[in-house]
């Protein structure tokens, strides 16, 4: 594994969200939950969004998944989904779930990182073409000084790195850490229905929750992965803080129809697995 280049950690901009936002923000802790990982569910239009959303998802993130792991969705539904988040939730029982932005890979991300409604949460941006650790900082710097100050850049790894050109995950791990971030979430580069496990083996996936634990990094496992592995990978010490789907979740592959029942089979998986502050007390 490439050693990591000895950088300043950069200051990090304490969030400032938007006013209209910041009720609902405040119902998701940033914390771990002791209850169960989350769920992000990634949708790429209008019925998709209020699916996830009466489903139960956590987080719904926004990408195309006809067009590549991360490939942005269409501008207007991003503006479409600010309108509607941005507003004070209105009662204890209404549940508004955080909101998330693919940006695609380096140059497209680059060109659009600047439209990222300021509702939004969460942007993240795939590190594949960047060769070494150094290109990664830098593009990780190039998207930062794009996005709002109320956004937060969630580090990306993919479990093929080797396909997507970039450094593997466990240096990725180790350089989000060294670089400020609070997240990182791990995802496949190329999607041909091998999954995260399949190219890093259960004792990768155990060593990048151990490196999670180590640095404080709040994790999200995605990358074909089942609701049927969530119980398997547990047991072995996998204990990620949120899992993100989209294959499983809908009929015929990612380029097809989310299907609720499956979000809600989701849901009912992660409320039996044990939360993950216990690893970070």
């Amino acid at each position: 594994m490439p050693p990591v280049p000895n950088t300043p950690v950069p200051d990090i901009p304490v969030p400032n969200h938007c006013p209209g936002a910041t009720d609902r923000r405040a119902a998701l802790s940033d914390a771990p939950s002791p209850a169960s990982p989350k769920l992000l569910v990634s949708v790429r239009d209008r019925n998709e969004m209020d699916m996830a959303i009466e489903a139960g998802a956590d987080i719904v993130d926004f990408k195309e998944p006809r067009r590549g792991p991360l490939a942005p969705a269409d501008r207007e539904l991003w503006h479409h989904a600010a309108s509607r988040w941005d507003r004070p939730v209105q009662s204890d029982q209404e549940r508004m779930p955080w909101l998330s932005a693919a940006l695609g890979e380096c140059e497209e991300a680059n060109s659009i990182a600047h439209a990222v409604p300021f509702a939004f949460d969460f942007a993240k941006v795939g590190p594949s073409g960047c060769r070494n650790a150094s290109r990664v900082i830098d593009l990780w710097a190039e998207i930062r000084c794009q996005l709002d100050d109320s956004i937060e850049l969630v580090a990306v790894a993919y479990a093929d790195w080797g396909v997507a050109g970039c450094p593997d995950p466990e240096t990725l791990f180790d350089l989000a850490s060294s670089q400020g971030f609070r997240r990182i979430l791990i995802d496949t580069f190329q999607k041909d229905g091998r999954s995260t496990e399949d190219h890093i083996g259960t004792k990768g996936l155990v060593r990048l929750s151990r490196l999670a634990c180590r640095h404080r990094l709040w994790w999200t496992l995605a990358g074909s992965v089942t609701a049927s592995c969530v119980s398997k990978l547990a047991g072995h010490g996998v204990s990620p803080d949120c899992y993100g789907v989209r294959g499983d979740v809908c009929r015929n592959g990612r380029g097809g129809e989310l299907c609720s029942d499956r979000i809600a089979e989701w849901k009912t998986v992660l409320a039996k697995m044990p939360g993950p502050s216990a690893k970070r007390r």
